[in-house]
C-alpha cells in the first residue's frame, strides 16, 4: 500500500480538495494522512472529518518527520520547509500543487501583502526541490511560467455529481425569500477584493433601476463585508440583496438560484463553478483568470471590473430563459466531460505511480 503525506490547509477550496482526493485515492489503494502544520491542533491533536485522518499543528509536523510515507504531497509553498526536508532526509518524492499565485496588490492589508510578497520566494524555494509540479488550470500555469518560469503539468479540479436529496427547487425559493417571477442572481465566495462583489453589486443595482425583476443573493464574509453593506444601505437595495455569512449546504440556495456569477479578478479555478455547473446554472465570469477557461461554453464572460459590462451580460441573461437553460445543460455536459471527480483522482494517481516507478540506469 502506498502511504500519501498531504500538507494542507483545511479549510475553504482546500478542505473541498483535500477530502476530495483522499477519498478518491483511499478506493484506489492509496493510504492517505492529511497534515496541517499552520492550524491549531485539538486537545487529541488528531480530528477526523469525512472519516479521514487529520492531523493539526506540532502532530501534523511531527507526522511529517516520523511518519512511514511513499510521497508527500504539499498544496501550500509556505508550508513546504518540513516537505522539503522530509524529502531529502528520507529520499523520497515531493509532489507540488500549485491551487494559484500570490497576488499581494490585491490584499487589504499591509501584513497580508508581506504575508503574499514571502509566499512568492517559497513558491521558488518548493519548485526547486519538488519532484513533480502540478497546477490546477491553465491560467495558473501560465501565470507560474511567464511571471516566475515555473512550469507545470494540469491536473483540473473535479467534483463528484450532488446527490443530496431535499427540497424542492420551490421550497428552496421560498426559504431565500425569491418571489415568484424574480430571477436569482447567485454569488458564493469571500467579500474580498480579487473576488470583486462590489462590482456585482453596483451592476445589480444598475438592473434595479431599469425595473428588472431580480433577488441578489451573497453567499459569503471577508474584508470588504462593511463597505459591501454600506454600499447595499446607499443604493437602497435591502430589499432584494440577501447576504449570508455562511451556509452548512450549498445545495438549497443553488436550487434557489437562476444565474450563477463570479466576477474574480485572476481567479485560480473556483470549486464554486463546478457546483454551480453541476445544478444546471448558467455561469457569468470574469475574462481574467480561470473563469473562462471552467466555463466554457457554459457561460459568459464580462470585462473585468467592469460594471456597465457586467450589467449588460447580466440582462442578457434575465431576460432570455432559453439562453439560460442552453447554458446550465452545456455546463452539466461540460462538468461530466472535464471535472468530474475520477478525472481529477486518476491524475494525480498517475503522477504519484510514474514517480515511484523503478528509474533505469
Amino acid at each position: 500500500m502506498v502511504r500519501i503525506g498531504l500538507v494542507t490547509n483545511f479549510r475553504g477550496g482546500l478542505k473541498e480538495f483535500a477530502i476530495s482526493l483522499c477519498k478518491g485515492l483511499r478506493m484506489k489503494g492509496f493510504e492517505v494522512d492529511v497534515l496541517c502544520p499552520a492550524q491549531l491542533e485539538s486537545s487529541s491533536g488528531r480530528r477526523s472529518a469525512e472519516d479521514l485522518p487529520v492531523h493539526y499543528g506540532v502532530s501534523a509536523i511531527a507526522r511529517i518527520f516520523a511518519g512511514r510515507y511513499d510521497l508527500i504531497h504539499c498544496n501550500i509553498a509556505s508550508l513546504s520547509l518540513a516537505p522539503i526536508l522530509k524529502k531529502r532526509l528520507a529520499r523520497i518524492p515531493l509532489v507540488e500543487t500549485f491551487h494559484g499565485f500570490p497576488q499581494w496588490w490585491l490584499e487589504p492589508t499591509i501584513v497580508d501583502k508581506a504575508s503574499y510578497i514571502a509566499e512568492l520566494g517559497a513558491i521558488h524555494a518548493l519548485a526547486k526541490y519538488a519532484s513533480s509540479r502540478t497546477s490546477v488550470s491553465n491560467f495558473v500555469r501560465l501565470a507560474l511560467l511567464e511571471i516566475l518560469g515555473i512550469d507545470s503539468s494540469v491536473i483540473h479540479n473535479g467534483i463528484a455529481h450532488c446527490l443530496v436529496s431535499g427540497p424542492t427547487r420551490e421550497q428552496s425559493r421560498k426559504e431565500f425569500e425569491v418571489e415568484d417571477g424574480a430571477i436569482a442572481i447567485l454569488f458564493v465566495g469571500r467579500l474580498h477584493p480579487a473576488k470583486d462583489p462590489i462590482t456585482l453589486l453596483r451592476a445589480f443595482d444598475i438592473l434595479v433601476k431599469q425595473g428588472k425583476k431580480v433577488k441578489l443573493i451573497v453567499v459569503g464574509a471577508g474584508p470588504l463585508s462593511r463597505l459591501f453593506h454600506q454600499e447595499i444601505r446607499e443604493r437602497r437595495l435591502e430589499g432584494v440583496v440577501a447576504n449570508w455569512n455562511y451556509l452548512p449546504s450549498l445545495h438549497q440556495v443553488f436550487l434557489a438560484a437562476d444565474i450563477f456569477c463570479l466576477p474574480s479578478i485572476n481567479e485560480a479555478f473556483g470549486l464554486v463553478l463546478l457546483e454551480a455547473m453541476d445544478h444546471l446554472l448558467p455561469l457569468l465570469v470574469s475574462d481574467s483568470g480561470a473563469g473562462v477557461e471552467i466555463a466554457g461554453s457554459g457561460g459568459i464572460s464580462f470585462r473585468t471590473g467592469d460594471e456597465i459590462d457586467l450589467s449588460n451580460k447580466l440582462t442578457q441573461l434575465v431576460d432570455n430563459s432559453v439562453l439560460r437553460q442552453k447554458l446550465g445543460e452545456e455546463g452539466r455536459r461540460r462538468l461530466q466531460k472535464h471535472f468530474g471527480l475520477d478525472s481529477m483522482i486518476e491524475g494525480y494517481a498517475r503522477v504519484y505511480e510514474e514517480l515511484r516507478r523503478p528509474r533505469p540506469n
